[in-house]
């Protein structure tokens, strides 16, 4: 028998327990014979003993971090032999501990899911970068909540998206109910025959391209970029990118997208050169599935630009 865990994570009072409770509201919400809750962090909403109750779900509270360990799992199993386990995790605990344990036989991590507060999700991308995203980096599916019309979207999507390309993120308004989606423009046009990135875009395009495939499939693009070459590679292929700040000058990142060429590439490692490519989205080995290839079409050498890192705005 399988024993499911599903993580909730994200920052304190960001919707975790709310988002528990409405998921065992929900019909969809599977009957289990034994559902342990477990509660790293107490926020300022409680949950509904009544509601936990009707599930027959145990609570419990987990105050340290060093309490959350192999052996008390282990225990829970003992004791309990649940089939369902929640996980309120606190926003400041490190989750590759827990990821990293043993976890009893049965137990399998089916699901991480996350929250955040889009009042506040700008002030903690400015002021505590990596302490805000930290808990986001595993998530499958991270709910901004009490999205507002002013809320820049675009913004708090890019930063997650290039720490965890490949979470799933939605937009949800105070009420609960799906946020109206609005389209984030772009600085650069895609219906054009040749889509030309200004220096300053790589890295808005790279997320993009990432999230947003079928924009750029089959069309050619023209853009400023330093090469990366590896044995690994071979002769007919190379990376064309860029460094990045993802969050401050202490983390900066070289990006980009594997590209095949026709020919060997002559150029020597961190080379500026302009390259024009076709832009495909297919299964690549080095990749373990599918994602952005480039086929070289042309490249040319280029000058050092002025600002030679870019960021995702």
């Amino acid at each position: 028998m399988v024993t499911e865990v599903e993580i909730f994570t994200g920052f304190l009072d960001s919707g975790k327990t709310r988002l528990i409770q409405d998921a065992m509201k929900s019909p969809d919400y599977m009957n289990y014979d034994t559902t342990i809750l477990l509660v790293l962090e107490e926020g300022e909403e409680e949950y509904d003993d009544e509601l936990l109750k009707e599930h027959g779900v145990i609570k419990y509270v987990v105050d340290e971090e060093e309490k959350l360990n192999e052996t008390f799992l282990e225990g829970l199993e003992i004791n309990y032999r649940p089939d369902h386990i929640m996980i309120e995790y606190n926003g400041t605990w490190d989750l590759d501990r827990f990821l990293n344990m043993r976890l009893p036989a049965g137990w399998e991590i089916t699901a991480i899911l996350s929250t955040v507060d889009a009042t506040t999700a700008e002030s903690y991308l400015m002021n505590m970068r990596n302490l805000f995203l930290a808990p986001l980096l595993a998530s499958d599916l991270v709910i901004v909540n009490r999205t507002q019309e002013d809320t820049d979207r675009a913004k708090i999507r890019r930063a997650i998206k290039v720490m965890n390309p490949r979470a799933q993120i939605v937009f949800e308004k105070e009420d609960g109910n799906p946020a109206p989606d609005v389209k984030d423009e772009l600085p650069f046009d895609i219906q054009a025959p040749l889509i030309e990135l200004e220096s300053i875009d790589y890295g808005i395009w790279y997320l993009d391209a990432n999230e947003h495939p079928e924009h750029y499939h089959g069309k050619k693009i023209r853009f400023l970029a330093q090469v990366y070459k590896s044995g690994r590679f071979g002769s007919h292929a190379f990376v064309p990118g860029r460094f990045v700040m993802t969050c401050c000058e202490e983390d900066i990142q070289f990006l980009g997208y594997y590209c095949k060429c026709p020919k060997p590439v002559l150029y020597d490692q961190r080379d500026w050169v302009f390259v024009t490519v076709t832009f495909r989205y297919e299964y690549l080995k080095q990749y373990k599935g599918k994602g952005p290839v480039l086929y070289l079409e042309e490249i040319l050498p280029a000058a050092k630009p002025a600002h030679n890192v870019v960021t995702f705005n």
